[in-house]
């Protein structure tokens, strides 16, 4: 159970990162990542569904740094946070097992369209864009990762680092893509609305 009377995050540390420091981030995730993971999975029983909620907890807290209050208690900050985004998950399981099967019966509808088909191309080729620009080391654990399928342990062994390099390698790297991506998905979505909208009046 998480410690939330004294807090293992020092306040040098935490000054750091509220400040963008990139090696306090590290500091913190090394220090935190393998006790949030346990807690996490403690109720998810999924060893990827808990690194999947707690690389959230890091890109939420990375992107809320400059807020954070120095006088409280970081540690319970994180687990809270985890504690939240645990609860949504389990709480909305079932809805997204719904949700999934609509999207994936539109996509399969959508397969038909030659727009609908250019613009999940054209998505494709933005990802790869971003990608090939990664730096050599990111480039080649991304592809590693979730083009073959490797694990982290499994990388780790070919590029010769630790595990836990490859998992705060690839935190960088969701984070990296989400944020250039995003634009570029909002634009998709509405066009996809437009598509489905142009389905239902015609």
């Amino acid at each position: 159970m998480q410690n939330t009377k004294k807090d293992i995050v020092s306040k040098d540390t935490l000054k750091a990162f509220s400040l963008g420091d990139h090696e306090a981030f590290q500091a913190i995730f090394e220090l935190m990542e393998p006790r949030l993971y346990s807690f996490v999975l403690s109720y998810t029983k999924s060893s990827y569904i808990a690194e999947e909620i707690v690389q959230e907890v890091f890109i939420r807290i990375w992107e809320r740094r400059e807020g954070i209050r120095l006088s409280g208690s970081f540690s319970s900050l994180l687990y809270t946070t985890a504690k939240n985004l645990t609860l949504n998950y389990l709480r909305n399981a079932s809805q997204r097992a719904v949700i999934r099967e609509e999207l994936w019966k539109n996509l399969t509808e959508f397969s038909g369209d030659a727009e609908a088909e250019l613009i999940f191309s054209e998505y494709h080729e933005i990802l790869e864009e971003i990608v090939d620009h990664l730096p050599s080391k990111k480039r080649s654990i991304y592809r590693m990762s979730r083009e073959e399928g490797k694990s982290n342990a499994e990388i780790a062994d070919i590029l010769e680092i630790s595990p836990k390099t490859v998992k705060n390698n690839l935190w960088q790297i969701v984070e990296t893509i989400r944020m250039q991506l995003q634009p570029h998905l909002e634009n998709t979505i509405k066009i996809l609305l437009v598509f489905s909208l142009s389905r239902f009046f015609w």
